[in-house]
């Protein structure tokens, strides 16, 4: 099972119940001429990926006050949902 949670990030279901979230990069580096795509965490559970997901666009964004960072969980949990829910 694939889900693509925005541009940059995907969550992909593994054979063997792993997890892994994917970081993809715009401009991807070469090594030994072979394209590295992007950087990938393995989890047991999606919502330990969705958890890291979320704490990583909060750490890239403006968020001041604990109201904000609130409402940004909120609002990002709400976005992962419906695309879970999209793909099953």
């Amino acid at each position: 099972m694939e889900i693509k949670l925005d541009d940059h990030y995907t969550i992909v279901g593994g054979r063997h119940g792993q997890i892994q979230l994917i970081r993809h990069k715009t401009n991807p580096e070469r090594r030994k001429g072979k394209i590295i795509n992007g950087d990938t965490l393995y989890f047991q559970t999606f919502g330990q990926a969705v958890k890291n997901y979320i704490k990583q666009l909060a750490n890239e964004s403006d968020i001041k006050t604990l109201e904000e960072l609130a409402a940004f969980i909120d609002g990002k949990l709400k976005d992962v949902e419906l695309k879970i829910n999209q793909v099953i």
